[in-house]
């Protein structure tokens, strides 16, 4: 039996709809490096199908999802991820800069007793450095479409933080460029958030 055929009868039924993205992991997992693991095919709603794996995320240092939506190739998202883990340290610092924003924004508009239920780890105020914040919050996903320049690198990071449990964290990067942070509403790299009154990102000097 080859790899192809053991990939679809251990993936099982509902991943038999969509051969094309099963060929494309059993190509991706016959190879000897790779730094995305344990890759399978899922269903997305009632027709759609993306294929998940699993990757280390050295800014939160632990292993995180990797969603692959579209027509994606699994190499294009192994670029994202190698890019994701040898970040600058300026666009490091734009991040923290920003979800430090990004907090001290959601606590003014939250105010009130509302306060008393936020949990957070360390004290956030205009004077905490902004590194600190990488211990507010966390990354728990890769997301990647398809590329509308694949010369160019442009993926999310989503994930948890202290301060907005319901709609968590986005961070959004193009070119090792930071381009949105906020909550997560899936914003892609490749729109101009600018202009975007929620986008801490665009208040931040990076």
């Amino acid at each position: 039996m080859g790899l192809f055929s053991k990939l679809r009868k251990k993936m099982g039924p509902e991943s038999s709809a969509d051969e094309k993205k099963l060929e494309k992991v059993a190509r991706y997992q016959s190879k000897d490096h790779q730094v995305i693991r344990d890759l399978r095919v899922k269903t997305l709603g009632k027709a759609d199908t993306y294929i998940e794996g699993r990757v280390y995320c050295k800014l939160s240092d632990t292993e995180i999802d990797v969603d692959l939506y579209g027509d994606v190739p699994i190499e294009y998202a192994e670029k994202c991820a190698e890019a994701m883990n040898s970040m600058s340290e300026d666009l490091v610092d734009a991040i923290c800069r920003a979800a430090k924003q990004y907090c001290l924004e959601y606590l003014d508009a939250v105010g009130g007793a509302e306060l008393n239920e936020i949990n957070l780890t360390i004290p956030v105020n205009e004077n905490t450095p902004p590194l600190e914040m990488l211990k507010c919050f966390d990354i728990s996903a890769l997301i990647i479409d398809v590329p509308k320049d694949p010369s160019r690198t442009g993926y999310q990071l989503s994930g948890n933080c202290d301060w907005e449990e319901e709609h968590g964290i986005e961070i959004v990067i193009l070119d090792d460029r930071l381009v949105y942070l906020g909550e997560f509403t899936d914003e892609s790299p490749w729109t101009d958030h600018s202009e975007e009154s929620w986008n801490a990102a665009a208040s931040v000097d990076h």
